[in-house]
């Protein structure tokens, strides 16, 4: 992990910390930086303290449950529209799950103590970060059934679209074997799945990169549960 000084960076595209103005993210987050995460870059271990939040500027992080047996799955996906660190906003003192960058780029890295006095001399702000909190209940909650309930392809094109939306651009660095882990399952099975969407000119897959071609087919193929989330980050949010 890379930091940068934040005098040289006073623009933000993540939607929580827009709410504030410069002069009071500022006063805020005096200790913010900048910093750089590359991918499958491990930002917090499960039950490690929490000592600092993460809003993520163009970076996607994944927030992933481990079993004893070593088994991973996403349970959320965490781009500019929100942040790492929910449990200091509730007073915990760990990161209950594993946290990786699943796309590389830069977030705002805040010292916890600064977020929870930020939460007691600003209302509103503390506010917006509550309603995250339970958007991102309720994006847990939705993926629960998801993963339950349906298809390999279905999940697949839901997280296809929902890392499009956190991404600058159609084009980002994607492994099978890093979109199996994502999905809970083996890698041959979403290898079909990809070719599957490539042959229908949904993606183009090549040396790690994939690019979505046809949005709006990626849409009519993702279940339910895609739109489902961005409806209700959208009323809360």
């Amino acid at each position: 992990m890379i930091e940068t000084q934040m005098d040289t960076h006073t623009q933000t595209r993540n939607t929580l910390l827009e709410r504030l103005s410069e002069s009071e993210r500022k006063a805020l987050f005096p200790s913010k930086e900048l910093v750089d995460i590359s991918p499958k870059e491990v930002v917090y271990a499960p039950r490690q303290p929490l000592k600092h939040a993460y809003f993520p500027e163009t970076c996607v992080m994944s927030k992933i449950t481990v079993l004893e047996d070593g088994t991973e799955i996403e349970a959320a996906t965490i781009g500019n529209e929100g942040m790492v660190g929910v449990p200091i906003i509730l007073a915990a003192i760990d990161m209950p799950s594993k946290i990786v960058c699943q796309i590389g780029g830069t977030a705002w890295k805040v010292p916890a103590e600064e977020l929870t006095q930020a939460m007691e001399s600003n209302s509103d702000f503390s506010l917006v970060l509550r309603k995250y909190a339970q958007a991102l209940f309720e994006l847990l909650a939705q993926g629960t059934a998801c993963n339950r309930l349906h298809t390999i392809e279905q999940r697949c094109a839901r997280w296809l679209l929902s890392t499009h939306d956190r991404v600058e651009g159609d084009t980002f660095s994607l492994t099978h074997e890093f979109l199996a882990t994502m999905l809970g399952v083996r890698r041959p099975g979403v290898s079909l799945v990809a070719k599957a969407l490539q042959d229908n000119g949904l993606v183009s897959y090549k040396h790690g990169r994939m690019t979505i071609t046809n949005r709006h087919g990626l849409e009519g193929i993702s279940c339910e549960c895609y739109a489902a989330v961005r409806d209700n980050y959208g009323r809360l949010i």
